[in-house]
């Protein structure tokens, strides 16, 4: 929810707005804050020299600084926060990267928890018919990406109108650095991979994981499929954070003596299920270009600068 830094006071729309209750975290940005902390510098100056006093600019830009933050808080943050139903948080838009909000809230993370909540009960489908699938299977045969388990997500990949090779490009892509990754599921002669028997189970999760990634960027163009896979099979937390959870469940079962039944059954599979749904909120660091009915969207997600988005506006003024 946006507003722009002191053209306004808060107005009941934005108390009608945070009346409502919403299923998916809500961020109220308050824009152009540098702007108006440039402002409030200036009119320092301007007093300084109406004074006649000498003013260190750096001292200036601090005085600024604690000015524009008092302002923000007395009528927006409090104001916001003090809603029936407020924001998650209420941040600053800044161009200054270096500077964080004053909230110490992380924009990237509200963007990721987002769309995570938008795609839950796709994950959850997604995972629970990619343990169905492959519960019978081990590191010697490949891994069933068809049917319901990548199909739930309802993307490029697996529309009849992308054609035949749309989710041969998907499946192949996903063999090629899932499957054989040391990473993700132990060397051929760890303790891991011996315990799991090269576990299809966290190779299924991986697979939704990604997917979700696919469905919530409107990924369909290949190149960007295997960057997104890439990023995945080399540099995701998540995907450290599945195996390091179901390899405690795994080794947590064989201590309490667990039977394994031989019939899958979502009473067995729901612990799993429940690790990869409750898994951190994590946003890929690649650069995503996003076009929807010829606007363009570009989000640039890393670990060490928040979100910078480029919106080109749409003729009918949405």
């Amino acid at each position: 929810y946006c507003m722009e830094m002191n053209s306004r006071p808060i107005q009941q729309a934005e108390k009608d707005f945070f009346s409502m209750p919403l299923t998916v975290p809500v961020v109220a940005i308050v824009t152009k804050f540098d702007t108006f902390l440039q402002d409030i510098q200036q009119k320092l100056e301007e007093k300084a020299e109406e004074e006649d006093e000498e003013v260190d600019d750096d001292e200036l830009e601090k005085l600024a600084i604690i000015e524009a933050d008092k302002r923000f808080d007395q009528h927006y943050k409090k104001p916001l926060e003090s809603m029936k139903h407020p924001p998650r948080a209420v941040v600053t838009l800044s161009e200054e990267t270096q500077r964080q909000a004053p909230s110490g809230y992380d924009l990237r993370n509200f963007f990721a928890s987002a769309q995570s909540a938008d795609s839950r009960v796709k994950l959850t489908t997604s995972a629970a018919n990619g343990l169905n699938w492959n519960y019978y299977k081990n590191h010697s045969e490949k891994m069933f990406r068809g049917g319901p388990f990548i199909k739930t997500w309802d993307t490029f990949w697996t529309d009849p109108t992308s054609g035949p090779q749309a989710p041969i490009k998907l499946i192949r892509l996903l063999e090629k650095h899932l499957d054989d990754n040391r990473r993700l599921i132990g060397h051929r002669q760890s303790s891991d991979f011996s315990e799991v028997n090269a576990d299809p189970d966290l190779l299924a999760f991986y697979t939704a994981l990604i997917m979700e990634k696919v469905y919530v960027f409107n990924i369909n163009d290949e190149k960007t499929l295997e960057a997104i896979i890439k990023w995945y099979d080399q540099g995701s937390e998540t995907a450290t954070y599945i195996r390091k959870e179901v390899m405690q469940l795994y080794r947590q079962r064989r201590s309490e003596t667990y039977q394994v039944p031989k019939e899958w059954s979502e009473k067995v599979a729901q612990p799993l299920i429940d690790i990869v749904c409750k898994r951190p909120v994590e946003v890929p660091g690649v650069t995503f270009v996003i076009r929807q009915d010829c606007h363009i969207r570009k989000w640039i997600l890393n670990n060490t600068s928040p979100p910078d988005v480029e919106v080109v506006p749409s003729n009918t003024g949405a």
